[in-house]
This record gives structure tokens, C-alpha cells and sequence, in this order.
């Protein structure tokens, strides 16, 4: 349950990552429909790496001596990463909701104080979900440190991919 959690965030996580690839890179004012293929290109470059990082649990769990262990260790560091992301989704998912349904002023104002360095944090928040998740496991280290580079690389790549000129 703990993984398909983490799963569900970082999908999550890489369509916001797609759409801030593409962010100011069009200058029309309805872009509704590129946003969503931008959160679509986001979701496509993330799903690759979350599924090796799948196949990377799954070969630790069938190489190990008790693999009913494994998965507990595996898990136990999941929820680690959980208490940690947690948190910062749900400070990002409110500041997103007052960003799109308060009024003018508290809009921008989620945006400034909520947004904007929540944006710059992400990095630190996902790396040090990766720290806890390894503290107790080497090998749930090598799944976390797997996890954190598919995440973190998503918005490079979808940008270098599809949005290094402005349209």
C-alpha cells in the first residue's frame, strides 16, 4: 500500500513537472489543452524510470534470503518516505487550491508564499525522503536513491525534450 502511494505521488509529481517544463513557454492565453498534453509528456517520461525502479524492488525482493523481510524493510522505508512527502504535498495541494479558487489577492498570495519556494524546496524534500527511507536499508537506499533521480530528472528532461525553444 505504502509503494503505491509513493507511486500515486510521483505520477503526480511528474505531470506538475511537464507543466512547469512548459510554463512560460507559450504565449497564448487559453492553453488549457497544452497544459494537459505538457502534464501528459511529464506522466510518459516519469512512467519509464518509476518502472525501473519497480523492477529494481522486485529483483532486490526475489534475491533476498527472506523476501517476506525484504518486504517489510522495503516497506517500513516507503512509509518513511511518506512521512516525509506527505506533508509537503498536502502544504502544495492547498496552496494549488488557493491558487485556483480564492480571490484575486489571496491567488497571488498563494502563489508568493506557497508556490513559488515550495517549488524551490521540492528537490530538498524529495532528497531527504530518499535519506529516510535509507537510513535503516541498504538496499532500500539503492530503491530511494532510484525513486529520487526518476522524480527529480523528470522536469529536465521533458524540457530539454520538448521545451528548450519558446513556441
Amino acid at each position: 500500500m505504502n509503494a503505491l502511494l509513493l507511486l500515486a505521488l510521483a505520477l503526480t509529481e511528474a505531470a506538475f513537472a511537464g507543466f512547469r517544463a512548459s510554463a512560460g513557454r507559450d504565449g497564448r492565453i487559453r492553453k488549457n489543452a497544452a497544459n494537459a498534453v505538457a502534464a501528459k509528456r511529464g506522466i510518459a517520461v516519469a512512467a519509464p524510470a518509476l518502472a525501473l525502479t519497480a523492477a529494481l524492488a522486485c529483483v532486490l525482493l526475489l534475491t533476498a534470503g527472506s523476501p517476506t523481510d525484504r518486504y517489510a524493510e522495503l516497506d517500513a522505508a516507503a512509509r518513511r518516505m511518506l512521512l516525509v512527502l506527505v506533508p509537503y504535498a498536502t502544504a502544495v495541494v492547498v496552496s494549488l487550491a488557493c491558487y485556483l479558487w480564492a480571490p484575486f489577492r489571496a491567488s497571488t498570495l498563494a502563489t508568493v508564499v506557497g508556490l513559488g519556494p515550495l517549488t524551490l524546496l521540492r528537490p530538498v524534500v524529495v532528497l531527504a525522503a530518499a535519506a529516510a527511507a535509507a537510513w535503516d536499508s541498504l538496499p532500500a537506499a539503492v530503491v530511494a536513491v532510484a525513486a529520487a533521480a526518476a522524480v527529480l530528472l523528470v522536469e529536465p528532461l521533458t524540457h530539454r525534450r520538448w521545451y528548450a525553444a519558446p513556441l
